[in-house]
């Protein structure tokens, strides 16, 4: 019941959920392309100078040990995966894929779980953004790796693809928007002229972007029964596990109770952003539809609607 009343009262979850219906409906509902990635830019951005500002007031003796467990966190999250993938009975290449998938991070799903502790009052770390940062880049290296094994000497990797992973992650927009917003949030002394637009605007446009994300989801669920009744439960079970994992490091590194779900949300969640771009550029192998319906069409859909509720209740 309180799991359906979380729902029922949702903002973000009912504008997601009238996405989704009104793709499945076959509605007169269009959400422009460039409209949805103007709205993506200005969340990323946003995001990171909230961070930022949050940022300016902690030591780096209160973040070293967060720091420390997330890049733990960013190298064994994909092995899950890449393991699990394996009892499911998946290709190699598609283990690839989802140990990058699952081993980056959903902004959004952060996103939409930063603005449900906020609706409910729970308080949580101001570099929680910055943990964002640092988990979004190992696992996508962690999965190159794994696809540059060998079976003689184990798991090898060319060192310049490595830095070319790592070097496009830094590039992409998601990351570099998001560090652009923590330093200017961070040097800027008067951060008065900056709350107008990118603070109290921001749960408006989380709206329309999640209203814009269920128009793309609902498209993409057709897609769904073609790769079958394990890919379903995988796209469920991995979030469950990762939230776990999640939690044990938000314990050990001492988080609030905020904290501890924004990082288990971190664990559950996967990328439909950076994971694509770097599996497309260095393993053309996998199918950019098994990956890109596996985050966007399954596990983005189940941690908006059952894991951050679920991981709410849990903690608090």
């Amino acid at each position: 019941m309180e799991l359906l009343t979380f729902l029922l009262t949702s903002a973000p979850v009912l504008m997601f959920v009238t996405g989704v219906v009104a793709a499945l409906g076959k509605s007169n509902l269009k959400i422009p392309e460039s409209l949805g990635i103007t709205l993506n830019l200005y969340l990323l951005l946003a995001i990171g100078i909230k961070g930022g500002m949050g940022l300016a007031s902690v030591s780096f003796d209160d973040l070293a040990l967060p720091l420390a467990v997330t890049l733990v966190l960013g190298m064994v999250l994909p092995l899950v995966a890449f393991g699990l993938g394996g009892l499911f009975k998946f290709s190699f290449h598609e283990r690839i894929a989802m140990a990058a998938t699952f081993g980056s991070v959903s902004l959004v799903t952060y996103v939409a779980a930063a603005a449900q502790l906020e609706r409910l009052g729970i308080a949580y770390e101001p570099f929680m953004t910055t943990l964002v940062v640092v988990l979004e880049i190992p696992g996508l290296v962690v999965a190159l790796l794994l696809y540059n094994q060998t079976r003689v000497l184990g798991i090898t990797a060319a060192p310049s693809q490595s830095f070319t992973v790592i070097r496009d992650s830094l590039l992409s927009k998601s990351i570099l928007l998001l560090i652009a917003g923590l330093v200017v949030g961070l040097v800027t002394p008067d951060t008065s002229a900056l709350t107008p637009f990118f603070i109290d605007l921001f749960p408006g446009v989380l709206l329309l972007f999640l209203l814009s994300l269920g128009v793309k989801v609902g498209q993409q669920l057709k897609t769904v029964p073609s790769y079958g009744m394990k890919f379903l439960v995988i796209g469920m079970t991995f979030p469950l596990i990762g939230a776990a994992i999640g939690y044990a490091g938000a314990q050990f590194a001492g988080l609030s109770d905020g904290g501890t779900i924004l990082l288990m949300t971190l664990a559950a969640s996967g990328s439909y952003i950076a994971a694509p771009a770097m599996l497309q550029a260095s393993v053309p192998e996998a199918e950019p539809s098994f990956y890109l319906t596996l985050a966007l069409a399954v596990t983005f859909p189940f941690n908006l609607l059952v894991g951050i509720p679920l991981f709410i209740s849990i903690v608090t």
